[in-house]
Formats: C-alpha cells, sequence, structure tokens
C-alpha cells in the first residue's frame, strides 16, 4: 500500500448554537437593486440537520445558497452566520463548508450563448491529487459508492460521469455543513438513492448540516429532518421540523406514495395558480439576468458606455441628449441594430 501524506490539522472552528442563522436578509442584485431576489428572509438550522429546500423557479433558492457558501457579499444590516461566522469573510470556513451546483466544470465561451464544459484531457485520479491522497479511505469510500472509474479522462465522460466525479472531490474532505444545489438531475436513479443513504450517514454519524435545493423528490419522504419554502415572494412561507408540519402529518397517516412531493405541489401550485390567473410571469433569473449592461455607464466611459450627449439648440442653447435606449442583448455588443453603431 502506498503512503500517502497525512492531511494537515483544518482551523479550529468555534462552538456555535446553530449552524445556519439567518436574519432579516433581503437581497438585491446591484445591477438591478429594485428587483428583490430575497425580502426578510429568517432561517435557521441545528448543527446535523437535514434540509429540503423547496421552492418554485427563480424563488431565490440558488441565491440563498450561494450567499450561505460566500459567493454573495450581502449588506451590513443583514446577519448571516454559517457556523457561528460571517458567511462571507471568515476563511476559515472555505475549509469546513463545501458547495455543490451545476455549474462545475464549465465555462463561458465568447459567442456560444452559454457555458460549455471543459474538455481537458486529464484522469480522474489526476484531479485534486494532493486531496484525494491526504484522505484515501474516503475517497476509496466515494469511489465505490458513485461507481468511478479512477482511469476515466474528462473529455470522454458523459454528463452523469461529469456530475460523479464533481460530487467525489467535493466531498473527500470531510466537511461540516453542506449546500446541494440541484446536484442530483444528471444521475441515475441507483447512483441518487446511495448519495442520499451517504449523506444522511454523514448527518447523523459526524453531525454534518445538509441543506438540499431540488425539484426531485423521489425517495426524499423520509429524509429531511427539516424543510424550508421559500415563496415567489423570496420570503420564507414556511420552515421548521418535519413533524411539525401538519400537512406532512395527514399524508403520513394515510400512507400517501409521495408525501413530499405532495408537499411541494401544495405549497406550489397555490403560487401558480395566483400568478396565473394574475396573468403574471416569472422574471429571467439565469446569470445573464444580473450582469452588466454594456450600454450603463457604470462609472466609465469607455465605447459603448450610455453617455447623455451635449447638443446645441437654436444656435444658443446647450441641452443635454436623453439617453439611448437599449434595444437588445447581442446586437448591443455587436454593434447591429443597437446603440453601440451609434457613438
Amino acid at each position: 500500500m502506498p503512503e500517502y501524506p497525512k492531511p494537515k490539522p483544518l482551523p479550529a472552528v468555534p462552538d456555535h448554537e446553530h449552524s445556519v442563522y439567518v436574519k432579516g436578509l433581503t437581497f438585491s442584485y446591484d445591477q438591478n437593486p429594485t428587483a428583490t431576489i430575497l425580502n426578510d428572509l429568517n432561517l435557521t438550522l441545528p448543527t446535523g440537520a437535514r434540509c429540503l429546500l423547496i421552492g418554485a423557479n427563480g424563488s431565490g433558492k440558488s441565491t440563498l445558497m450561494r450567499i450561505l457558501a460566500g459567493r454573495h457579499l450581502s449588506k451590513a444590516e443583514n446577519d448571516i452566520k454559517v457556523l457561528g461566522m460571517n458567511a462571507f469573510r471568515d476563511t476559515k470556513l472555505n475549509f469546513h463548508r463545501a458547495y455543490l451546483d451545476c455549474d462545475w466544470g464549465m465555462r463561458t465561451v465568447a459567442f456560444a450563448g452559454t457555458g460549455v464544459p471543459l474538455m481537458a484531457d486529464i484522469p480522474v485520479h489526476k484531479m485534486m491529487e494532493r486531496l484525494q491522497q491526504s484522505y484515501p479511505e474516503r475517497r476509496d469510500e466515494l469511489v465505490e459508492m458513485l461507481g468511478i472509474d479512477l482511469h476515466w479522462r474528462m473529455h470522454q465522460l458523459s454528463d452523469g460521469q461529469r456530475r460523479r466525479v464533481q460530487l467525489l472531490l467535493g466531498l473527500i474532505r470531510p466537511f461540516k455543513i453542506l449546500l446541494l444545489d440541484e446536484i442530483t438531475t444528471s444521475l441515475d436513479v441507483c447512483v441518487r438513492q446511495d448519495l442520499l443513504r451517504w449523506l444522511e450517514n454523514e448527518s447523523d454519524n459526524r453531525n454534518a448540516t445538509i441543506i438540499y435545493a431540488t425539484h426531485i423528490f423521489d425517495g426524499l419522504d423520509e429524509w429531511p429532518t427539516h424543510l424550508t419554502y421559500l415563496t415567489d415572494n423570496g420570503d420564507t412561507g414556511w420552515q421548521g421540523k418535519l413533524e411539525e408540519l401538519e400537512f406532512y402529518q395527514e399524508l403520513k397517516a394515510k400512507n400517501h406514495p409521495a408525501k413530499m412531493l405532495a408537499v411541494a405541489d401544495h405549497w406550489l401550485r397555490v403560487e401558480l395558480e395566483r400568478n396565473r390567473a394574475k396573468k403574471r410571469f416569472e422574471k429571467a433569473q439565469g446569470a445573464g439576468a444580473h450582469q452588466l449592461d454594456p450600454t450603463q455607464r457604470q462609472g466609465g466611459y469607455a465605447s459603448g458606455r450610455n453617455l447623455k450627449i451635449d447638443e446645441k439648440k437654436d444656435g444658443d442653447d446647450v441641452m443635454a441628449s436623453a439617453p439611448l435606449v437599449r434595444k437588445s442583448t447581442l446586437s448591443d455588443m455587436m454593434g447591429n441594430a443597437g446603440v453601440l453603431d451609434k457613438r
């Protein structure tokens, strides 16, 4: 057996009453401060909780997960603590917190219109090799559970195989809190069930806290200990222990075959019918919706910025023209039928 280097001791984490504590979180992206994504959100989870995060598309689940993962900086008045520490500023969290989403291994390619998978010709056993060598027993356990061949080469893998490699690399280091954002979408049913059982064991035996956002409810009827429901207004519709939800207990008494699916449908159906009656559609919430507008000045004066241009009227009076109105997105950047060709 090869001798692997022992992992360095991880930074100590102070004692904390709650693994996750969020109070009065209101969040909007700077590019559109009037569009509130999260609105006065509260969330409290004890150590060892398995929380299922439920909400419609665009309700702010991914934004909340990214804030807890330290990917977004919120305003100072928002109280956001993970393991008793500031979710964004305390870098010790990076050794105890794991965050997995569907953007792993993707890169944006110009004019492709979206992210495309990285196609590096590298074997799995060479990816984050030092980390794999630091936790060989845990690595081998995950490899067997996920059905991974360490000699796979990344450029040859399917979406489901790439997702399993992502899980391997993301779960090797023991974590105190795990954030999963739609991470099981490409997994087959057997691997997904094995993963859920493995995560349940991590929660029960190591007191790890897990937050799992998903729209796939197969096999989740008894899995979570807590539920959190985000409304389409970005606030907390319900949160608490699973046994405290009366509707769930009614379904359980009736021996309903898909209790968690019924709970999600019960909450989300009300929003859907209300929005249909008002003919109200959800706003675009993809990454491109929150990027900087290339036609706006944003503090600079580069070509294409939407500046007011002085114009002379009647020979003497100087007046500022109205800002040019943006017509589209791609055409603006390419200079076709937008405003860039008018500079």
